[in-house]
C-alpha cells in the first residue's frame, strides 16, 4: 500500500547527481568574481538551495554582488553545467514501481524549471511525472512555495502526499506546507541534517525510499 498517493521528489541530490556541474561551474564563476572558492566540500553547500540565498548565507554578498556572480554562474552551467550530471543509482527504478502502484509523482526543485526538464529529457524521465515545478525567477525560488504550487497542479491535499529530499531545505520547505518529509541520504546533507530539520524518516538508498513508499 502506498506510504502517501501523491509523492513529491527534490532534484538537485535526490533524482540527479548534478554535483559536478553545479560545482565544476560554482568554483569558476566565484573565482572569476574574485572570491576564493574553497574545496569540494564547501562547495557542496550550493547543491539544493536557490543560488541567490546561498551566496547571501555562505558568503554575506550584496544582492548586486550576489547577482552578478549568479549570472556568470548560470551562463556556465546553460552552456556545459546542465549535461554534466547523471540519475541517482535505483531512481529509475523505484519511480517505475511508485507509478505501477498508481502513485501520482511531482518534483519540487529550486533548480530553474526548463534545466530540470532538459535533464529529464535528456535522460527519458520526463514520462514518470504528473508535475515538474521548480523556480520561475529569482523571486519564486523558495521550497516551500515551489511545493505549493507541485500539490496544486497534482490537485493533491497536503494530507495526501509527501516529500523526498536530500537537504533540510526540502524538510522545512515541505513541513511549511502541511507535508512530511522523507530525507535520503544520497546528496550533500551533513550529519544529522535530515534529522534536525524533522525528517519523517531518513533512508539511505531509493531500494530502501521504494520499500517505505510502497509498504513493503
Amino acid at each position: 500500500m502506498l506510504y502517501r498517493p501523491n509523492i513529491l521528489f527534490d532534484f538537485d541530490g535526490t533524482l540527479f547527481d548534478t554535483a559536478p556541474g553545479i560545482l565544476h561551474c560554482m568554483r569558476d564563476a566565484l573565482t572569476a568574481c574574485g572570491y576564493d572558492p574553497g574545496d569540494d566540500v564547501a562547495l557542496r553547500r550550493f547543491v539544493g538551495p536557490p543560488v541567490l540565498e546561498a551566496l547571501h548565507t555562505f558568503y554575506g554578498m550584496s544582492d548586486a554582488e550576489a547577482r552578478r556572480v549568479k549570472d556568470v554562474y548560470r551562463a556556465a552551467y546553460r552552456a556545459h553545467g546542465v549535461f554534466e550530471c547523471a540519475p541517482m543509482l535505483g531512481a529509475e527504478d523505484c519511480l517505475r514501481a511508485l507509478r505501477a502502484a498508481g502513485a501520482r509523482i511531482g518534483i519540487a526543485t529550486s533548480k530553474p524549471t526548463f534545466f530540470a526538464e532538459e535533464i529529464l529529457r535528456r535522460f527519458r524521465f520526463d514520462g514518470y511525472f504528473d508535475a515538474v515545478c521548480g523556480a520561475e525567477d529569482d523571486a519564486h525560488a523558495g521550497k516551500a512555495e515551489i511545493v505549493a504550487r507541485a500539490l496544486s497542479r497534482l490537485n493533491a491535499a497536503p494530507a495526501d502526499a509527501v516529500m523526498v529530499g536530500d537537504r533540510n531545505y526540502d524538510v522545512l520547505g515541505a513541513a511549511a506546507c502541511g507535508v512530511p518529509c522523507i530525507g535520503i541520504r544520497t546528496g550533500c546533507a551533513e550529519d544529522g541534517e535530515l534529522e534536525g530539520a524533522g525528517a519523517v524518516a531518513v533512508v539511505c538508498d531509493f531500494a530502501s525510499l521504494q520499500a517505505l513508499l510502497l509498504g513493503l
